[in-house]
């Protein structure tokens, strides 16, 4: 349930891997240019870098905060960690610190698991579920501080160190899988958070989805794994689309900004909310074939209310376009993702719509709650048990009659039962508040489970299914 269901969150942006735009209370004797976890650790002695860490750690996030998310409609969080925050917590992972720019800082880090740990079961205590994101590999995997370090070098992919890294971030993704596969809210891992796109990033992807796969652990070797697509998305959704099985399951991570580029700052906040319009707008389409091509299995990482001093020159009501903005952003992602993070949930500063997602709600440029089926809007669970023959018999004339046609004549029951099955998992998602998101795969789970029955029909299963999956949404929001 916590893996497939739909995954409305947000982002807890800069409390493990630090971003000094967001916390920069904690980079105050941080050597420069204090950017960086790196920059931290460097600008104190092991004792006070580990004190005013461990701090931040305790304080940053609290109880009221997960009170907040819950009330809320917050279903997930994307957790972003560096990989000292894992391997320095205990020595047995020793070995894959040793060499790396973090090598001397262990003991500054050793108590950073702990309160991963305490963080996803703190979750769980509020139905919650974890996305676990290596926001910062060996080497670094881009040339951002948020991945741990300010020198700009991409050691992952460049560079005579470059084969070490990878192998040293496999065998840390294998450990942080087995570490993190027991939890049941944890919902997936993220093997690199925006990497560039470099020409060995596949054949990176694909040794660490083999090497984790391999684990005799059944709950590692089925985690649902998370791939950056280095904007590269149409090449990555396809990747995902086929290698992505009931027994590998893969998520395609997207992230959509909409004010960086010079582009973005000549479009207006008006044009840029048009573009996502869910029947007409061009990036609407481009989301729409994201999911095509992922058989659904596409998730937004990270996005924003945040428009550039450009797009909201010219508008009447800034506090309106931003709304505009924001709520067209939410409602494409539902339409056409299976979850979406906020970046992010709070930041150090004055109030700030277009980035800490707790004033985007107070501000009203996002909605009081992230799930729509918190409001009245849907219809109630009894009346959608009542409705699937009737929803049903439609869909499956049209379905005998085509393939009729065809000359595969027959009874067709594989098509009713798959219709059948999806319409109770719906419900079955629908009781705990929320819809499936990763359709294909729990598609695939289930057509694997009634072909292993000795049934000859599963694609007619299968096509059941999915149009269960479709009729049941479609049907909830009426």
């Amino acid at each position: 349930m916590y893996q497939l269901r739909m995954q409305r969150g947000v982002n807890l942006g800069s409390w493990f891997a630090l971003e000094a735009w967001l916390t920069g209370s904690v980079f105050k004797s941080a050597k420069n240019p204090k950017q960086s976890d790196l920059d931290v650790a460097s600008g104190m002695n092991t004792d006070e870098a580990k004190k005013v860490l461990e701090h931040h750690w305790d304080h940053f996030i609290n109880d009221g905060d997960w009170n907040w998310m819950k009330s809320h409609g917050i279903s997930a969080v994307r957790l972003p960690i560096n990989y000292v925050h894992f391997v320095a917590s205990d020595s047995k992972y020793s070995s894959l610190l040793k060499g790396t720019d973090f090598a001397s800082f262990a003991q500054v880090y050793e108590g950073a698991w702990s309160r991963v740990d305490k963080a996803i079961k703190k979750a769980a205590s509020h139905n919650i579920g974890v996305l676990i994101d290596l926001h910062g590999a060996p080497g670094g995997q881009n040339k951002d501080a948020h991945c741990g370090k300010s020198d700009g070098n991409v050691n992952l992919f460049n560079g005579l160190g470059a084969h070490s890294n990878k192998k040293t971030t496999i065998k840390i993704l294998v450990e942080l899988a087995e570490a993190v596969a027991s939890y049941e809210n944890v919902i997936g891992l993220e093997l690199i958070n925006e990497p560039v796109n470099h020409s060995s990033l596949e054949s990176f992807y694909e040794d660490a989805i083999k090497a984790i796969r391999s684990s005799k652990n059944k709950d590692v070797a089925r985690l649902p794994l998370y791939l950056g697509d280095a904007w590269h998305s149409h090449h990555y959704a396809k990747f995902v689309g086929s290698h992505s099985d009931a027994a590998n399951p893969l998520v395609m991570d997207h992230h959509l900004y909409r004010c960086f580029t010079k582009k973005d700052h000549s479009t207006s906040a008006e044009d840029h909310a048009k573009a996502l319009d869910v029947n007409n707008g061009h990036t609407a389409k481009f989301l729409k074939g994201l999911a095509d091509e992922t058989g659904g299995n596409v998730i937004i990482g990270e996005w924003s209310s945040a428009l550039n001093p450009g797009s909201l020159k010219n508008c009447a009501s800034k506090s309106e376009a931003k709304k505009a903005w924001g709520m067209s952003q939410w409602m494409a992602f539902e339409q056409f993702t299976s979850g979406y993070f906020y970046w992010t949930l709070k930041k150090e500063g004055g109030p700030d719509s277009g980035w800490c997602f707790y004033t985007a709600v107070e501000k009203g440029v996002m909605p009081q709650s992230l799930n729509p089926l918190q409001s009245s809007r849907h219809r109630n669970p009894q009346e959608l048990q009542q409705a699937c023959d009737q929803a049903m018999d439609p869909l499956f004339k049209e379905h005998s009659k085509y393939w009729d046609s065809k000359n595969v004549k027959g009874q067709h029951e594989g098509y009713v039962q798959g219709f059948r099955t999806a319409w109770k998992d719906s419900l079955s998602f629908l009781q705990q508040g929320t819809e499936p998101g990763l359709r294909q795969t729990l598609c695939k789970l289930r057509t694997a489970s009634f072909e292993s029955q000795g049934h000859k029909d599963a694609w007619e299963f299968e096509h059941g299914y999915m149009q269960g999956l479709k009729s049941f949404k479609k049907l909830l929001y009426q």
